[in-house]
Formats: C-alpha cells, sequence, structure tokens
C-alpha cells in the first residue's frame, strides 16, 4: 500500500482523522469522527487523481450516490475539498467485501438468494433514480456482520436526466474510445461499446448469482480477451446440483445475450427470487441452511469501499528481448489536474511526457515510455505495485494547478522500495515558465537518480521553447493522436492548425500536422489533398529546425507514402543519429524497410525499436515476422512469445484495445496457437469491424490458415475504405496463398 496521505489527529472541515484503513480502486479511505454528531465515519480521498475524467468520475460518484437512499447502497454524508484533494463522507462499516466473502469458497443457496434480493433491491432502486452502476461486482459489493448487502462504488455510473423542457440528458464521461465496466462481469452490449441501460445491471447481477453459488464466475477465462470472447458467445456451466429449483432458470434468464430477453427491470429479478425463496420454506434440502447464516458472513472491521482490483490471472515473469541492466530507472506517472476547472489533463499528460522524453537521454537511466506510465492513468495506485509492473526503483508523481497565468506544479520522487518520497518540489510560476519548470525538474531528478550530469547531458534534456498557448494547442494535439482514430485525427488536426496560427514558426506544430495528415492518406483513404498537406507541412518543419529529429521522422514517413525511398532514408537515418533512441524513427524505418522488401534491415530496426521501448507489442510482433521470412525460426519463436506477452499486458489494462487484440492474434499464430490466434482476431473483428488495422491483420491471418473466403472478404473491406500500402501486401508473404486468386490481383490494383 502507497503512504497514506492524513495522519492521525489532522482534520478535513470538522472531522477529525483517527486512522488509515486502506486503499481501493479510487483512492485511500480512513476512519474520522464528526465531534458533531458523535460518531465515526469514512473519508474517502482520490489520492491519485490521474486528470479531469478520474475528477468527473469522483464527482458523478458523489452525486450519484448522494442521490440515493436505500439499506442497500452505501450511505454519502458529505463532500468536501482538501489541499485541492476532493474526498466523500460516508457511513463506515463492519465486515468485509463480497470479493473477500467468496475466497472461502461458494455460498450457501439460502444465503447466496437473500443476498441477491438486497443486490437487486438496491439496484432497484438506483434505476428508480435513473442510475446504472455499470460496474456491479463482487469487489463493489459490502456483506456487512449482521448480513446487510451494501452497494459501493457508483464512479460508472450513468445519470439519465431531465431537463426542465422535458428532453432526457444522459451524464456519462467514459473514456473515449475504452471498455467501460469489468470484463468479467460486462453484459454483451457493453463490450460492443453500445450505450449501457438498466438491463446491464441485471447482467452483471445475473454473473454475481452464479459465482456466489459456484465460487467461480460464469465467463473468466484464462485472459481478458477470452473472457470478453465468452460473454459475447458462450453459454455458463451448468451450475453443480443441488441448487434450488428455479434458481438456475433465473441467473441464466438473467445472462441473455440479447438484452430485450433477460429481465426487464431488476424489481421483477427481486420478485423472482423472493418468490423461489417462498417455494423452498419447509423443505428439507441439505443444501439449504438457516437463513441466519447471512450474519457470518463479516469478517473484520473494513472501510466502506472495496478492497484493490481482484487479479484474476496469475502474473506473469517479466521477460524482453534486451537483457534488463542494473541501475537507476524511474517511472513517470501522469500528472493530476488540480486546476479549479479541471480541464489542464492535455497539460498535465504534456509536462509528464516532457518530462518521459528528457530523461530517457540521461545515460545509464532506465525509463519506462509513456505507454507503459500512462496505463496507470485512471487507478488509485499503490507505488509498490506499479515500480513491480515497470521494473523500476522510483516513480514520479506529481499536478499541476492552472488559474489564468498563473501556474503550480507539485512533483515527488518515491522510493518503490519502502514508499519513501526520496524529493519533492513546488513550483509556483507563471504560466510562461512551464519550460523552465519541465527543465529544472528532469536535471534535478536526473542529477538525484544517476549523479551530476555533463554539459551535453544537460542539453540533451532541454526542450525547444515556444510561445506558451501554441504550446498548449500542440499538447492537445499529441494527446488526440495517441488515441489514433479518424475524430481524433482530424481533432488533432484541428489543435496543430491553431498552434501554427499562433506561432508559425513553432516546427513541433508543423511536425504534429505533417504525421496527421499522413496518418490519414495511409489508413483513412486519404487524397492528393492530404499528402499535399503532409509534404508541405513537412518540408516546413525541417526548414524552421533542421536539428529536430521529430522533423527528420515525420519529413522520411511523408516521402515514404510517395515512394520516394532513397530520401525517406536519409531522413530516417539522420533523425537516428540526431536522437539514437527515438522509437518513432526506428519503428517507422523498420515499417518502410519491410514495404521495400529490406527485410534483414528491417529485423534490425524493429529489434532496435522494441528495445527502445520494453512494453510495445507492435515492434516485436513485426520483428517475429521479419525474422520468420528469413527462416530464422527459432529467434521468431522468441519474439513472437514476446509479442504475446506485451500484448496480453496491455489487454490487462484497456482489454478492448484494437491494435493488441489484432497484432496479438498474429503472434498467436507465429508460435503455433492457430485457435487462440482466430479467437483474438474474431473478437477484435467484432469489436472493431470498421477498423482497417483490424481488418488487414484479419485477412493476414486467415490467408495463413487457408480461410481464402473469408480472407479475400476482410482484404475487400479494408481497400474499399482506403487502405493503400500495396507495397506491404505484395511484400507480405502470408498472403502466398491468395496470390494467384484473379480477386486478389484486382485488389491490388486498387492500391496506391
Amino acid at each position: 500500500m502507497a503512504p497514506m496521505r492524513l495522519r492521525k489527529g489532522e482534520t478535513l472541515g470538522p472531522y477529525v482523522v483517527l486512522e488509515p484503513i486502506g486503499a481501493g480502486g479510487m483512492g485511500e479511505v480512513y476512519r474520522a469522527r464528526d465531534p458533531r454528531l458523535a460518531r465515526d465515519v469514512a473519508i474517502k480521498i482520490l489520492s491519485n487523481l490521474s486528470g479531469a475524467d478520474a475528477l468527473l468520475r469522483f464527482e458523478r460518484e458523489a452525486r450519484a450516490t448522494a442521490a440515493l437512499a436505500h439499506p442497500n447502497i452505501l450511505t454519502i454524508f458529505d463532500v468536501g475539498v482538501h489541499d485541492d484533494m476532493p474526498f466523500l463522507v460516508t457511513e463506515i462499516l463492519d465486515g468485509q467485501t463480497l470479493r473477500a466473502r467468496l475466497t472461502a469458497g461458494p455460498l450457501q443457496s439460502t444465503v447466496a438468494v437473500e443476498l441477491g434480493m438486497q443486490l437487486l433491491r438496491g439496484v432497484a432502486a438506483a434505476h428508480a433514480l435513473r442510475i446504472v452502476h455499470r460496474d456491479l461486482k463482487p469487489e463493489n459489493i459490502f456483506v456487512s456482520r449482521d448480513g446487510t448487502l451494501k452497494i459501493l462504488d457508483f464512479g460508472l455510473a450513468k445519470l439519465k436526466l431531465e431537463t426542465a423542457a422535458g428532453h432526457e440528458v444522459t451524464l456519462d464521461v467514459s473514456t473515449e474510445g475504452k471498455l467501460v465496466g469489468t470484463p468479467a462481469y460486462m453484459a454483451p452490449e457493453q463490450i460492443r461499446g453500445e450505450p449501457a441501460d438498466e438491463r446491464a445491471d441485471l447482467f452483471a447481477a445475473g454473473a454475481i448469482l452464479y459465482e456466489m453459488l459456484s465460487g467461480q464466475s460464469p465467463f473468466r477465462r484464462d485472459n481478458w480477451v477470452e473472457t470478453l470472447a465468452a460473454i459475447l458467445h458462450e453459454s455458463p456451466a451448468p451450475l453443480a446440483a443441488p441448487i434450488p429449483p428455479g434458481l438456475e432458470r433465473l441467473i441464466l434468464h438473467c445472462l441473455e445475450k440479447d438484452r430485450s430477453a433477460r429481465f426487464q427491470s431488476a424489481r421483477d429479478v427481486s420478485f423472482a427470487l423472493e418468490s423461489l425463496q417462498g417455494d423452498w420454506s419447509g423443505r428439507s434440502d441439505p443444501n439449504l441452511r438457516n437463513r441466519n447464516e447471512a450474519a457470518a458472513l463479516g469478517l473484520g472491521a473494513h472501510a466502506s469501499m472495496p478492497e484493490g482490483p481482484q487479479r484474476s490471472m496469475p502474473e506473469r515473469p517479466h521477460t524482453s528481448l534486451t537483457e534488463r541492466t542494473p541501475g537507476p530507472s524511474i517511472a513517470v506517472l501522469p500528472f493530476v489536474d488540480m486546476s479549479p476547472t479541471r480541464d489542464q489533463d492535455y497539460l498535465c499528460d504534456g509536462i509528464a511526457e516532457e518530462l518521459i522524453n528528457s530523461l530517457a537521454h540521461i545515460q545509464g537511466l532506465r525509463v519506462a515510455s509513456r505507454s507503459s506510465s500512462f496505463q496507470f492513468r485512471t487507478t488509485a495506485v499503490d507505488i509498490r505495485a506499479v515500480g513491480a509492473r515497470l521494473g523500476v526503483a522510483t516513480v514520479m508523481e506529481g499536478g499541476v494547478r492552472k488559474m489564468g497565468e498563473q501556474l503550480r506544479v507539485t512533483v515527488q520522487l518515491v522510493d518503490v522500495a519502502n514508499g519513501y518520497q526520496l524529493w519533492s518540489q513546488r513550483f509556483d510560476r507563471q504560466l510562461e515558465d512551464v519550460f523552465a519548470i519541465q527543465d529544472e525538474i528532469a536535471e534535478s531528478v536526473a542529477t538525484m537518480l544517476r549523479g551530476l550530469l555533463s554539459h551535453q547531458e544537460k542539453e540533451a534534456i532541454r526542450r525547444p521553447e515556444a510561445v506558451v498557448e501554441a504550446y498548449e494547442y500542440v499538447l492537445r494535439g499529441r494527446q488526440l493522436v495517441h488515441r489514433f482514430q479518424r475524430a481524433t485525427l482530424e481533432a488533432a488536426r484541428r489543435m496543430f492548425e491553431r498552434a501554427i496560427e499562433i506561432d508559425a514558426n513553432y516546427a513541433l506544430a508543423h511536425t504534429g500536422l505533417a504525421e496527421v495528415h499522413a496518418w490519414v492518406y495511409e489508413w483513412w483513404g486519404g487524397d492528393a489533398t492530404d499528402f499535399a498537406a503532409a509534404e508541405r507541412a513537412s518540408q516546413k518543419a525541417l526548414e524552421l529546425a533542421p536539428n529536430l529529429p521529430e522533423a527528420h521522422a515525420a519529413r522520411g514517413f511523408v516521402l515514404s507514402l510517395d515512394r520516394r525511398y532513397a530520401e525517406a532514408e536519409k531522413e530516417f537515418v539522420e533523425a537516428i543519429r540526431l536522437d539514437p533512441i527515438s522509437f518513432e524513427a526506428q519503428y517507422l524505418f523498420g515499417r518502410v524497410s519491410f514495404a521495400r522488401g529490406e527485410i534483414e534491415r528491417s529485423v534490425d530496426l524493429f529489434r532496435q525499436a522494441a528495445s527502445i521501448r520494453p512494453d510495445d507489442f507492435q515492434s516485436v510482433i513485426l520483428l517475429s515476422q521479419s525474422l520468420r521470412m528469413l527462416g530464422r525460426e527459432k529467434e521468431a519463436l522468441e519474439a513472437g512469445r514476446e509479442g504475446v506477452r506485451r500484448a496480453e499486458q496491455r489487454l490487462e489494462f484497456d482489454p478492448a484495445d484494437a491494435r493488441a487484440l489484432s497484432l496479438g492474434a498474429n503472434a498467436w499464430d507465429d508460435i503455433g496457437q492457430r485457435q487462440k490466434a482466430l479467437s483474438w482476431s474474431k473478437l477484435a473483428i467484432e469489436l472493431h469491424p470498421n477498423d482497417q488495422g483490424v481488418l488487414l491483420n484479419g485477412a493476414c491471418l486467415r490467408a495463413r490458415a487457408g480461410l481464402v473466403e473469408e480472407a479475400l472478404d476482410l482484404l475487400q473491406r479494408t481497400i474499399a475504405r482506403g487502405f493503400g500500402k500495396r507495397d506491404w501486401i505484395e511484400h507480405d508473404p502470408d498472403y502466398e496463398s491468395l496470390r494467384d486468386d484473379p480477386r486478389f490481383q484486382a485488389m491490388l490494383q486498387q492500391l496506391k
């Protein structure tokens, strides 16, 4: 557990802190005393708030829970802010979560049904106020010593509100492009990204009832991918006898794939459970015990929030293509947005990303990549768990508070081994000083971890300055590019264009604009207009900053799209000379080399990219493909296994990640697991039916498997959506089974 922030005797408004109780998915929990009413309460603090989305979730939880007054829903007394940290004050509970109870095994039928009725009553009360929980699971259900069930954590709740004019609106601040909920308890419509209504909660309730009776989730499999596929396509295994008559049918009715075939209200499920319970009275059944058994469920005193996330899979030992060298190491977590308006998440992300980029240039200091560190954006984090997961000895976390032109940045460096703070600093400056703040933080942390820096290293960690307003728009654009969807790329384009309007000489803005147009041209059927815009922007960036590695990498990418390979190669080589640890330059150059048929070179470049980012699955899976083409089967198998591991690791944080699912499917096939490969690919296509990368990788896999008709269908769907990498397909051996087919030849003619 991370060190707690509040001490005994400290006050939050009228509340006096007594002791820490625990930490969970959204923050820390303390027992406190309310002297006005002479009662103990639980105070829940968002101690690791990461960005505006997390704050909105917290505020939404407070609003949703405060609107509910029901004996089976956690009671909220108060909401406040302490030292920029929002907190909830709730009743304090004595008992344990249902998850903790289930570690001892399944429940007796009478106990499960009694708890199920309480659960559905609480859910019905929430639904009556148009609140859908969307994340019901054993971790979010608390059972007191007296057997009273309480529903916790409405942090994912969706509120349906009605305006004065009678129009219905929805308060739903989900993270764009991410699954909302916990995979093992998600309804099929949630997995498909469809709007979730009250019936999604009924599906989760059915899964919880099943687990109470059997001791295991009806759909949980070895990993999240197989879990999601099971929810979409499989039926639960029959419950072991003796199960009271009608109970299994009731549960299966809740677990219908089609929401219209389920129970339509929580009240209906509750009534059905009560009816079943009445039917059992007086029966002699060895599985039925005294209902007072429910009162024996609590063990020990716990706070009114769930424990941390329960892992459903064993930890996998960390392996890498390159040996992890001992020495100082650090992960920079996304900074917390503490601004009054909570709309500075782009600035928080940008500062953290700039620090990652700067520190990565310090010789002997290993820095976790952005994609690794930013996986911990939306969860309250245990620093030791982060360190173990990312293989680092120290973690940097910080906060940003912006008010007009005033900027406060707080930062601390924490030792993973003991959780103690090694260094901290607060910067109260003007917004225009943001570049100097970043440089000071980077230099201070690097010096502490690695020792005195050379003049060259000090210069390497300096980031180019710009007009601050233009810099803010570039940060907004970069944040959108990372999501890599057509809509977000278009939004990013507008951000970069606005930055250029403010500062026409800002090279990084032109670089970002070039990349956006290039990606759209390559993946979304961009026309000559997109390519021309990418050409102009990349050329302008180089004119403005001839020594900027990002500008050379972007220029090389653009030139490669026009098959000007010799010119592109010069740009990539120069980008790597200027910045040998540029992942983008190595990775993009590797893709271009593969498209040219220079497979040996692509091996070197993909291997280097995979080494620079030890969590990146794309480069290592493409490395496996190149090695296989060269007949280096042993190395290809090693790379394929590493690719699967990295893809699985990514999917633990985002089970619907299109690229991890689709490329990961090909990696499974590389290591001889074709059925698992097809399962991953099927799920990827079902979740992302319009994603060109998903369709293309699906076609590739099916061509290798000899499923010619399916492969051609997916390839045609890809080409129809504008994919234009003819060179790639011509040199990819996976398409050998299609090459003599006239339809395949006709498709090639359609490609750029």
